[in-house]
């Protein structure tokens, strides 16, 4: 078939890549524009723009989806995910059979820009990769079918996504091949009572809130593992210093939410209920670079004075 495709970051070029080498023809990719990035803060494609130029494809990056059904008429499917935008309902009747989005949960769990990460959040034992029709409401559309992945301990953002992009890629093929051989079963509508939503989560979000369980923000720090990592911030005297929270690991101790409780080997950090061991950070001081929790105190000892407290989002909000 003659298809489209519409996505922006690694999630869909992983999925792009496995429909390039598929026996359907990929006519077309709509992307959103390039971002600034890096320390010249210059304009930099996107990773499926980057893919589409790269094997010669027609790549459409408009600020405006205003006229695009035009390009789309001559397709088959749009295939769609992790686009980063809704599609008006002119883009959605152009191609011949619509358009097809592969989504990072199983609907109708987890609607929405950051299923992910409220997945992990959320302490799920499961997610997966749903294959809709795409509707006017957000993914809300029938389903073709799904695939499941296990979450554990040890998933994050940055691991979760990587699976589902090759489960996805694996499960809009094998849609598009039932809808070209016309084997594919309806879609099943879905049950709208069990419908959940994961809203887009804002930079600030990730900054580490102490005054929750040890679990809880042992899930947060997976949740936004590869999506900028989740932070803290300690005052000192003469200056506030961000750090990133890589990995953590739940340790014994208590005491004021914040409170650093021990420095040896690595640091203990007090939570609202039990404290965690912080294994790998990364200061925004020194090199930046991701070091061990050991290697932050024998590098910054100044930083990790026993009784020290880093702050509370809620608590500034509340002062």
């Amino acid at each position: 078939m003659n298809i489209g495709f519409a996505g922006t970051p690694v999630f869909a070029a992983t999925i792009l890549d496995a429909l390039l080498a598929s026996k359907h023809e990929v006519l077309l990719i709509l992307t959103q524009p390039g971002r600034p990035a890096g320390r010249g803060r210059s304009v930099r494609p996107g990773p499926v723009e980057t893919l589409g130029l790269r094997h010669g494809l027609d790549v459409y990056s408009p600020t405006s989806l205003r006229g695009i059904e035009t390009a789309l008429e001559p397709l088959d499917v749009l295939v769609v995910a992790a686009y980063g935008g809704l599609l008006p309902d002119q883009v959605l009747a152009a191609p011949r059979l619509g358009c097809i989005n592969v989504h990072a949960s199983l609907l109708p769990r987890w609607r929405g820009a950051s299923p992910i990460e409220h997945a992990i959040l959320h302490g799920d034992e499961e997610t997966g990769v749903s294959i809709m029709q795409i509707t006017s409401r957000l993914d809300a559309g029938p389903v073709f079918q799904q695939a499941r992945l296990r979450l554990t301990a040890q998933s994050t953002t940055t691991s979760v996504t990587e699976a589902l992009a090759l489960l996805g890629g694996v499960e809009i093929e094998e849609v598009l091949n039932g809808l070209e051989e016309g084997t594919l079963e309806e879609p099943l509508p879905q049950i709208e009572a069990d419908a959940t939503y994961a809203p887009r989560l804002s930079n600030e979000a990730a900054q580490i809130n102490w005054q929750e369980n040890a679990i809880q923000i042992e899930r947060h720090v997976r949740a936004f593992h590869g999506r900028g990592m989740a932070f803290t911030k300690l005052t000192r005297p003469t200056r506030t210093v961000r750090i990133r929270v890589l990995k953590v690991q739940k340790a014994e101790g208590a005491g004021p939410p914040g409170e650093i409780l021990f420095t040896s080997p690595v640091p203990v950090i007090a939570c609202g209920r039990d404290a965690l061991a912080l294994q790998t950070v990364q200061l925004s001081v020194g090199k930046g670079r991701p070091m061990s929790g050991a290697d932050a105190v024998n590098g910054f000892a100044d930083l990790w004075q026993i009784g020290s407290r880093f702050e509370n989002p809620e608590a500034l909000e509340n002062a």
